[in-house]
């Protein structure tokens, strides 16, 4: 049957690093998405606060103006000077506002810089994935011809299952451990008149003294 496939067992690996490669680019991009977020916020609360300035600015104005067309001109005064605080702090808040929008920026460019680094981490994890399911597939056709081309026979001396391939030349009779036990019956004794080794069989009636090639000359 087929063995250990290593392409396989690289794609696995290959898909495994793709899917670290997915995670730590998440990690990266959600603290920076959290971040972006709570300048949002900031700005947003930076927006109602000068929201509120300018309303409180105008109506300081609004009032000045009212106290000067009475010829209050202390009450005026006073709405004039609150109305001034009221546009200095208005100005603060936009230089806040600003250094929100430069932090906001940063934060913009961090966050697409992960995003593109998150968006091409799936890409390799899908491609990984894709890899491996095709080769996983043709490793289960490969393993299933490969099956295909065994055969099982019984062995002709106990029975046994004996496993072989369709494409041998020569199909065994005997299981491994009949064949062992049929070695094991043979043996090696020496030709009384050259000395040559003499191979036979345990099971044989007559044993020979004499090689086949001494038997022949004798016969000449």
């Amino acid at each position: 049957m087929a063995g250990k496939d290593y392409e396989l067992e690289r794609l696995a690996n290959e898909r495994d690093a793709a899917r670290r490669a997915v995670d730590s680019a998440k990690a990266r991009l959600d603290p920076i998405s959290a971040r972006r977020d709570g300048i949002r916020s900031q700005i947003e609360a930076a927006n109602d606060r000068i929201a509120d300035l300018k309303r409180s600015a105008d109506n300081e104005y609004e009032a000045m103006k009212i106290c000067y067309q009475a010829r209050n001109k202390y009450d005026a005064e006073n709405h004039k000077y609150r109305a001034q605080s009221f546009r200095e702090a208005l100005q603060r808040e936009y230089d806040i506002k600003k250094g929100y929008y430069t932090q906001m920026e940063v934060a913009k460019s961090e966050f697409n810089a992960a995003l593109s680094e998150l968006r091409s981490a799936k890409d390799r994890l899908r491609r990984a994935r894709d890899a491996f399911q095709a080769r996983l597939q043709a490793v289960k056709a490969a393993n299933e011809r490969e099956r295909a081309n065994w055969k099982e026979k019984s062995c002709k001396c106990c029975g046994g299952t004996i496993r072989y391939r369709v494409d041998w030349n020569r199909v065994p009779d005997l299981c491994k451990s009949c064949q062992e036990r049929e070695r094991a019956k043979w043996h090696e004794t020496t030709c009384r008149k050259c000395g040559r080794s003499i191979r036979y069989h345990e099971d044989w009636s007559h044993i020979p003294s004499i090689c086949k090639d001494c038997k022949a000359a004798s016969a000449r």
